[in-house]
């Protein structure tokens, strides 16, 4: 990993907020990251992460960069489009687009480890982009990225899936018109790309890549903040993470003539 210079605010709304030593810092990825897709908390310093063709994992050290280990579901590796990963009772899940979700044991660096499959059945609402720990223990929060019929009124859908079930409950953790959270503008451009719950302040992160907008909102839908990330420090968000402490984790996707990064800010404040 390179460690990249920070001569300005990542995201100018949180360099007002009183950064920690850590925070304010963004670190290049490598190349088997390029195409970075999701982030996890594995521990008090580090994070998972995963691209969206293959299921490895890698897990990133937050002091330099430097990757921990990698393992690889399955054997020949699993391949897919993936598009969120979680840690939750010391397993690892990766969930797929269509809803596939792929938990295993973490491994050793460069093992291939078992794994269990589960179809969410959410794949068949919408397409999914993202995957986060519940505020109930044992469950998770899958994100609808695009319904997969247009009712005429686009909404922020999220679902949630107890850990071991054959199925994801069937009606909607969260559904919010998004006329109640976003201006018209905005609305246009929202693709919700990564999201995460952050447990100490009973709040949800949900980042757009496409328009850089990062919202917080309750676990009953209203907007507490929105704000705007810094369009050329994040291009393309993809993966967001929240490190107890509080520390806010983005990720983004690289291109032919940028590398991803990995860039950590002390959180913001609570809004409402």
């Amino acid at each position: 990993m390179i460690r990249l210079p920070v001569a300005a605010p990542l995201l100018a709304v949180l360099a007002c907020c009183g950064a920690a030593p850590e925070g304010n810092v963004s670190f290049a990825l490598g190349n088997e990251l390029q195409e970075v897709s999701g982030l996890a908390v594995a521990g008090p310093n580090s994070v998972f992460a995963h691209d969206d063709e293959y299921a490895i994992v890698y897990e990133i050290d937050l002091e330099d960069g430097h990757v921990r280990r990698t393992f690889a579901l399955g054997d020949p590796t699993i391949e897919g489009d993936f598009e969120g990963i979680a840690y939750s009772g010391g397993d690892v899940f990766l969930i797929s687009s269509d809803g596939l979700i792929y938990a295993a044991r973490p491994g050793k660096s460069g093992q291939r480890v078992p794994y269990t499959v589960y179809d969410s059945g959410v794949g068949a609402r919408c397409e999914i982009e993202g995957l986060t720990n519940a505020p109930e223990a044992g469950h998770l929060l899958i994100l609808c990225k695009r319904l997969r019929k247009d009712e005429g009124k686009p909404r922020l859908e999220i679902y949630t899936w107890r850990i071991g079930d054959e199925q994801a409950a069937q009606e909607p953790w969260l559904s919010r018109p998004l006329r109640d959270l976003l201006k018209r503008k905005e609305r246009a451009e929202f693709a919700p790309s990564g999201f995460e719950w952050d447990e100490s302040n009973s709040r949800l992160f949900v980042v757009s890549g496409r328009n850089r907008l990062l919202l917080q909102i309750d676990r009953n839908g209203n907007l507490l903040a929105k704000d705007t990330l810094d369009h050329q420090r994040h291009p393309q968000t993809e993966g967001i993470a929240v490190i107890r402490g509080c520390r806010l984790l983005l990720a983004d996707e690289g291109s032919r003539t940028r590398k991803a990064t990995l860039a950590q800010y002390p959180c913001p404040p609570r809004g409402g």
